[in-house]
């Protein structure tokens, strides 16, 4: 069975580089968030030791608000997200290119042109991918690699039967697995983050009601806006609930394109039935890219 690592080369080169950047920025942003929070909690406390006038509780904060400020720096210089936005972005453009060329989706049709035109075709189609890992951390192909692999070049010689069944199940029904796996996780992940931000907003509330009576002070209070603040961030961040609804209607419109599968009959419907089902994975795809600022391909 054709499967990602039968794509081109510099797929995985895009892919790996994304995953280590996304890695990095989730981790470091969390840091920072986690920093913060820590450092109003110390702010609340008081701890001395013996009759010394320093405050413990104090120099703990201060060090969680610089651990935040050096995390802060880092994200500023190294911009990972970038790395991360932009790699997934050029992942995916390889992705669709390679599928289109192995199955003979267009501009990639089978029988229009030589063979060696439409390798000089496909490789004309990665120069805009090169030139964004240009300015990527990315990982060289191994020596003697090609960005036409031999399992590409050996699912294109197949019947046109095969291509369809192939293409059927490695693209277009792992794919749907996968956004109806990521709708379901997203969703939940949304309702779970809800809900404890929610939690947290009730416990602000009776706070606020007992700085009323003046039961408590309003350091509480400003600990839990803290609070709620970073995990509000870390929401934005990963946008559950925008990547929820988005991966369920594609995972819907894909059981659309698989039904069409059997419906070609000839090469050039084929080819074109195929340039219209990577649309689908485009379109879900330019949205993530437009909500992060990324440029298309």
């Amino acid at each position: 069975m054709f499967e990602d690592r039968d794509l081109s080369p510099i797929f995985h080169a895009a892919d790996t580089s994304s995953l280590a950047a996304q890695s990095q920025f989730l981790t470091a942003l969390a840091v920072r968030l986690i920093g913060l929070v820590a450092a109003g909690a110390f702010g609340l406390a008081t701890w001395k030791s013996g009759k010394a006038p320093t405050d413990w509780a104090g120099v703990l904060a201060a060090l969680c608000f610089f651990a935040a400020v050096i995390v802060e720096i880092y994200l500023l210089r190294m911009r990972p997200e970038r790395t991360w936005y932009e790699g997934r972005a050029a992942a995916e453009s390889v992705k669709t290119l390679s599928w289109r060329y192995s199955v003979g989706g267009e501009p990639f049709n089978i029988g229009t042109r030589s063979e060696e035109d439409t390798e000089r075709l496909f490789l004309g189609q990665l120069v805009a991918v090169i030139g964004v890992l240009k300015d990527l951390n990315v990982r060289p192909p191994s020596v003697g690699e090609q960005q036409i692999t031999e399992p590409m070049r050996k699912l294109r010689s197949e019947s046109f039967d095969e291509r369809k069944r192939v293409y059927e199940i490695g693209r277009v029904a792992e794919q749907q697995q996968w956004y109806q796996r990521k709708a379901r996780w997203n969703s939940k992940r949304a309702l779970s983050w809800t809900v404890t931000i929610l939690i947290v907003e009730i416990i602000g509330v009776i706070a606020a009601l007992a700085k009323a009576i003046g039961t408590v002070d309003g350091d509480v209070l400003i600990f839990a806006g803290a609070v709620v603040a970073s995990m509000t961030a870390w929401l934005q961040t990963k946008q559950h609930q925008t990547l929820a609804t988005a991966y369920a209607v594609t995972a819907i419109e894909l059981a659309s394109v698989r039904t069409k599968i059997g419906w070609q009959t000839n090469e050039k419907d084929w080819a074109k039935f195929v340039s219209e089902a990577e649309e689908a994975f485009s379109r879900e795809h330019t949205l993530w890219k437009a909500s992060r600022g990324v440029l298309s391909i």
